[in-house]
């Protein structure tokens, strides 16, 4: 264990910078952006260590290319976000920069392009839309699901900028459509179109140690994060009900399933696993009901090694891009 930040309510959304200098933890309940230095352990000493938001509420962060500036979607206010906007923000001086807004609903992710300024969101409206932090007013693209989908979207850059993923729940809650798009030639349709089975999903969960019925019923989980690993060879998604698995990369079949500690025996829980792989490729990192972060082998799925120190649920992990370091998150945020 590196250092610990304590804070007063649970983190929703970790995000390290590019150079893995800084850590970016969001907490949606107090309304809450902090700043970890994540090369000395402790506040940063060139920017200020904790920014209010309570005008607008923050509930996902992404750091992007410029180390004092991310994006931010809002918080929620009773169930409804304060604003179906995202926003660049300079955490030098506490200053919105561009407002982003189009989605008429609930913006359920964002995925900073790794290779230039542009960006992706997804929101409960159903659409995918691309933006460019250094060009206010209309999105710079949309993709809009077809019919047959339900729920909302998912979408994510893999590792080189030049693929997106994007995810949907089939109608009937019997799988989810995986569709990759050309980011440089969208417009023209997914390259590839994987489908991920419910039963592949159940099937997975039952090897896992769930019960039949449970297995069942987590098959039809809500997905809520998905991830590319950096050979872009693996997809790893998070759910509801505390489960994640990964996914081949070419034929969108379940490879492991991962599920947390706490809801392996006694009352289950409801909300989604945190879960990314690390930047080798190696391990997957699922934060667990229990307090603890689980490690796993990603060719194989079998667990390597537990780290302890959380009092609470860990609602977030990342991983550093630069150095061999993590970060998981319950109310106070642990680099180790």
């Amino acid at each position: 264990m590196g250092c610990v930040v304590r804070g007063r309510s649970p983190a929703t959304s970790l995000s390290y910078h590019e150079s893995g200098s800084h850590l970016f933890v969001a907490s949606e309940k107090d309304s809450v952006l902090r700043i970890v230095d994540c090369l000395n352990g402790g506040p940063p000493s060139d920017r200020p260590p904790m920014i209010k938001l309570k005008r607008e509420g923050i509930r996902t962060v992404r750091a992007t290319h410029h180390g004092h500036c991310v994006l931010f979607s809002p918080g929620m206010n009773g169930g409804v976000p304060k604003k179906n906007s995202i926003y660049y923000l300079s955490v030098h001086d506490n200053k919105i920069l561009r407002e982003f807004e189009g989605h008429s609903g609930v913006i359920n992710d964002i995925s900073m392009s790794p290779v230039d300024d542009t960006f992706l969101s997804s929101g409960v409206d159903g659409t995918v839309r691309l933006w460019d932090c250094g060009k206010s007013g209309n999105n710079l693209g949309e993709l809009k699901l077809p019919p047959n989908v339900e729920g909302a979207p998912l979408a994510v850059y893999d590792s080189t900028g030049l693929v997106f993923g994007v995810s949907a729940a089939m109608a009937g809650g019997e799988g989810y459509h995986v569709h990759l798009y050309d980011a440089r030639n969208y417009t023209v349709g997914p390259f590839s179109e994987m489908t991920v089975t419910r039963q592949d999903i159940e099937s997975k969960l039952r090897v896992g140690g769930s019960t039949p019925e449970r297995a069942y019923a987590l098959s039809k989980a809500e997905w809520t994060s998905m991830q590319f690993n950096q050979s872009g060879t693996q997809i790893l998604v998070g759910a509801y009900g505390g489960i994640a698995f990964s996914l081949d990369g070419y034929e969108g079949t379940v490879l492991h399933s991962f599920q947390t500690e706490a809801g392996l025996v006694g009352a289950s829980t409801s909300l989604p696993m945190a879960a990314c792989f690390t930047s080798d490729d190696q391990s997957i990192i699922c934060g667990n009901d229990d307090g603890t972060v689980s490690c796993y082998q990603a060719d194989s799925g079998l667990l390597a090694r537990k780290l302890r120190g959380h009092v609470d649920r860990v609602g977030a992990v990342a991983v550093s891009p630069a150095y061999k370091q993590m970060a998981s998150a319950c109310t106070s945020t642990v680099v180790w």
